[in-house]
């Protein structure tokens, strides 16, 4: 069963405003996308895509912070 704890954890971080704190939500939500992706079975494969594209895009996100 998916935990909607790291879904709650990526919008955050997606909608975080404040620089200081979007560092911290950003791996918040990677540390909780990563055990999702742990206990996700083999035949989860939906939602082991939406957990990577996540993933892909707290990365995106993260370099332009660093890029800004």
């Amino acid at each position: 069963m998916p935990d909607p704890t790291w879904q709650a954890l990526y919008r955050a971080a997606l909608m975080e405003s404040d620089p200081s704190l979007q560092n911290v939500r950003i791996d918040a939500a990677r540390q909780a996308i990563r055990r999702q992706l742990q206990v996700a079975g083999p035949e989860d494969t939906r939602l082991r895509q939406q957990l990577n594209d996540a993933l892909g895009y707290l990365m995106t996100l993260a370099a332009r912070r660093r890029c800004a």
